[in-house]
């Protein structure tokens, strides 16, 4: 049939040869007209429509085409086993005698249960047989996907079932915490391990990992060496009895000093049971015996400033029981919970909000700053950094501090200035990352004083973009930001002990607590790549109602770009503007933002110094939305994500918010472009406030925010006498006030008719 199909389809090319006749009594005939090269023409046809259409027929089993050599071509036919899960090019077909993987982008519109007919290339990807596709096409849609065979998991992870759905029965994760995309987890069933492997677009992503034992299916597939099962979407996990079945990790909301509220979300209805104390044995117990799928519990009688470990649990009607992991969540601390921020290039105070929220530049003097922090270290001092040296006189005050009696511990990269590493003096304690090849780079920055200090107004956390080298200090830009709070830096703590114990990168957990209540103020805290900090960016970047501001200094993942693009589509009003530092044009991330932004709204730095920062700026024009700054170490790469040891926090703070623009501000007006906000310029004589800091101080004493015009600096003791007086014309200072005795200090500013005066402490 298809010959004459094929031969109909080419008629009108045919008909010119052949005359056509009515004779009595006949049927319908053709009668030849033709000369031998014409003859010659028809048969050649004719010998091409056959054998398209015998190649067109040549469908082959799955099987046989898993034992086809790389390279060939092969027709096969199959049930999709999964739709849009794994993303939109990839597909995995069964056909009764194997599965296999196909690869194209013209497979977006497949979905679970057509049937379809591909043709294309034997392509095995790292040891996954595959078939890239060049053509496909739907023969029935709505059919019943092959069933997933029950196998145990030294069985069902091998060869054999590579590209077909298999059910691992009875078996448990071995980590906890929320399922990441694009990352595997082990499971065991007690005597053998395998491998499950959560895929970026899985509704999945973000779910607890489940505590007690499940059945598993999925899709075997490969990667290299590793047989890793694939699981489509929650149904696949697959629980055993009637448990209520935790479909949210637990939540922390209501933070106070003596209380917090901790909820979840049930697939069925449970009670509601949290276990708590002050370590992961736990200890107590509060039930509430309403059987519900929204769970919520307020813990009291805590205590201010401490991390607890919190357990859910919920037990449904007929007795089954699902479990939470463990969470640490904290109470909110005693301490002045101030937050400061830092720049080490030029800021536009144009962009303030008033005058009182100037921006604080450090010029030159970043490390200074730094040095002053350390230097009010009563008891330890713990630094995780990728890099230092002693230019700048970094490495000169941990050791004053270890020789004055401070416990000072390092953390490092691999890679940091050996000559500043093996500066650093016997009485510090020091570990670097691992150098192997499966693991990134050990990329924080930061600094943790005090944390567990008997007086909560000495825990500091120091943390931003800028490594300690004389390039990162002095040229390139930064930003720094400071958090005077006792629960975070014990969190932060925890983080650091998990490194200084020798667990780094992907072999951490997720055990420290992730919001914070800073006099009113929420901050989230999370670290790389153990609590989904890209899930954590991403979530905060689709909260923007107005605008979104970026500076970034490696940008390649494309799942935080589309929330900053695709709110063009569907927010009325919404802008962003972003720069890149480096040559992002190449990169789909580039492609994903461009359409939208323009070279308008996108710029890559074009100076020769780096642009280091790694942070976001949401609705700073819009408090009636939720201003928020996104900072820290965390690039928003694959590498930051999956390999790397990164820190993260988001401040939900308009002020942090609007300071965060104003460098921002003068970094894309560099670039020559043109800010777009919602905040007017400030007249700064009027409302006018000037800031100074730290407090307490040491050695110097930084002065910023007050107006452009000649004015004076005095401090005077507690008895009214002046110690120091400084004229100054610009609209930052520095003032050293080394010589001066401990005590209480007052300073004020007076010119043009304004006259403010703030209290200090000298330690």
């Amino acid at each position: 049939m298809k010959v004459f199909e094929a031969l109909n389809f080419y008629s009108p090319f045919i008909n010119s040869f052949f005359m056509y006749f009515k004779m009595p009594g006949y049927e319908s005939v053709y009668i030849w007209r033709l000369n031998k090269i014409t003859m010659q023409k028809i048969v050649t046809l004719i010998l091409f429509v056959l054998a398209t259409a015998n190649a067109k027929s040549q469908v082959i089993t799955i099987a046989s085409a898993r034992n086809l050599a790389t390279g060939n071509n092969a027709t096969v036919r199959g049930i999709a086993s999964n739709g849009s899960e794994f993303g939109g090019s990839t597909r995995y077909i069964q056909d009764g005698t194997a599965g296999i993987c196909i690869y194209g982008s013209t497979l977006s519109s497949v979905n679970i249960g057509d049937s379809i007919e591909v043709s294309g290339t034997i392509a095995p990807y790292n040891n996954l047989m595959e078939i890239s596709v060049t053509s496909f096409s739907v023969i029935t849609t709505g059919n019943t996907p092959h069933p997933p065979v029950s196998l145990s998991i030294p069985i069902a992870f091998a060869e054999q079932y590579e590209g077909q759905l298999v059910r691992v029965n009875g078996v448990s994760f071995t980590g906890s915490g929320s399922f990441a995309g694009s990352t595997n987890y082990p499971i065991t069933d007690g005597t053998n391990n395998g491998q499950v492997r959560i895929n970026a677009s899985s509704n999945i992503v973000s779910t607890p990992i489940p505590g007690s034992s499940i059945d598993i299916v999925g899709i075997m597939s490969q990667y290299t060496t590793t047989y890793q099962l694939l699981p489509r979407s929650l149904n696949d996990f697959i629980t055993i009895g009637n448990p209520p079945v935790f479909t949210t990790s637990l939540t922390q909301s209501n933070i106070a000093t003596t209380s917090f509220t901790v909820s979840f979300q049930t697939q069925n209805p449970g009670n509601t049971i949290i276990r708590y104390g002050l370590t992961s044995a736990l200890g107590s117990e509060v039930t509430d015996a309403t059987l519900t799928t929204n769970h919520s519990i307020n813990l009291t009688s805590l205590t201010p400033g401490t991390l607890y470990y919190v357990k859910g649990i919920t037990i449904s009607s007929s007795g089954d029981t699902s479990f939470s992991s463990i969470q640490v969540m904290g109470t909110q601390s005693l301490s002045s919970q101030t937050i400061t921020s830092y720049f080490n290039h030029p800021v536009d105070t144009s962009y303030a909000s008033s005058p009182a929220n100037y921006s604080h530049y450090l010029n030159h003097v970043a490390a200074d700053t730094l040095i002053a922090y350390l230097n009010r270290a009563h008891h330890t001092i713990d630094v995780a950094i990728y890099n230092m040296d002693d230019n700048n006189g970094i490495v000169t005050a941990l050791n004053q501090r270890a020789a004055a009696g401070i416990t000072v511990r390092v953390v490092a990269d691999n890679g940091i200035n050996t000559t500043a590493w093996n500066s650093l003096i016997g009485s510090i304690q020091k570990i670097q990352s691992p150098g192997s090849a499966t693991y990134g780079i050990m990329h924080n920055k930061f600094v943790i004083i005090d944390a567990n200090s008997a007086d909560p107004n000495e825990p500091v956390v120091w943390t931003g973009s800028m490594n300690f080298t004389d390039n990162q200090v002095n040229t390139d830009a930064q930003d720094i930001i400071i958090f005077q709070d006792q629960t975070m830096a014990r969190s932060y703590t925890l983080e650091f002990n998990e490194m200084f114990g020798g667990a780094f990168g992907p072999d951490k957990i997720d055990n420290t607590a992730h919001e914070f209540n800073l006099n009113g103020t929420r901050v989230q805290q999370y670290f790389s790549p153990s609590d989904n900090t890209n899930i954590a960016v991403k979530n905060a970047l689709l909260t923007a109602n107005t605008s979104v501001h970026f500076l970034i200094y490696s940008f390649t993942r494309t799942e935080i770009a589309y929330p900053i693009t695709d709110n063009y589509q569907t927010s009325t009003g919404y802008f962003a503007q972003g720069i890149i530092n480096d040559t992002a044009a190449s990169t789909p991330v580039w492609n994903a933002l461009i359409g939208n932004m323009t070279t308008s709204n996108l710029k890559i730095n074009s100076f020769g110094w780096l642009l280091h920062h790694k942070y976001a700026i949401i609705d700073a024009d819009n408090l009636s939305s939720d201003p928020q700054v996104v900072t820290g170490s965390f690039n928003w790469t694959n590498s930051a994500t999956y390999k790397n040891d990164e820190n993260e926090v988001i401040v939900h703070n308009a002020n942090i918010t609007n300071q965060y623009l104003q460098e921002f501000a003068q970094c894309f007006e560099n670039e020559g472009g043109v800010v777009q906000v919602g905040i007017n310029p400030v007249d700064v004589t009027d409302n006018f406030n000037f800031s100074a800091y730290p407090n307490p101080f040491s050695e110097k004493l930084f002065i910023a925010g007050y107006p452009s015009e000649a004015s004076t600096i005095t401090i005077s003791d507690v008895v009214g006498k002046i110690v120091s007086t400084t004229m100054v014309a610009n609209q930052s200072t520095v003032i050293d006030v080394s010589s001066l005795s401990p005590g209480i200090y007052f300073v004020t500013l007076a010119g043009k008719g304004i006259q403010q005066t703030l209290k200090f402490v000298k330690q």
